[in-house]
């Protein structure tokens, strides 16, 4: 298997894990769960985070963040 292969089958995995983030996050915001999440990352100078936020949501952007990474990655520059 070249490297073309297997960038191919670990974008598709990891747009599986984002999917199935994504539907959990959006499961959890249905049935109303609630609770305290906090998270705050930098990078190159930046920094962005968020205080309370519910955790369906949380789930819901770590997926949109890996399906983001894994087009990311898929892509040439």
């Amino acid at each position: 298997m070249d490297h073309a292969w297997i960038s191919l089958v670990a974008a598709i995995g990891a747009f599986f894990v984002s999917l199935l983030s994504i539907y959990l996050g959006y499961r959890l915001l249905l049935a109303g769960a609630t609770g305290e999440f906090k998270f705050k990352a930098s990078m190159n100078g930046g920094s962005v985070g968020s205080e309370s936020v519910a955790p369906g949501l949380a789930f819901a952007l770590f997926g949109a963040f890996i399906a983001w990474w894994a087009l990311y990655r898929l892509l040439p520059h």
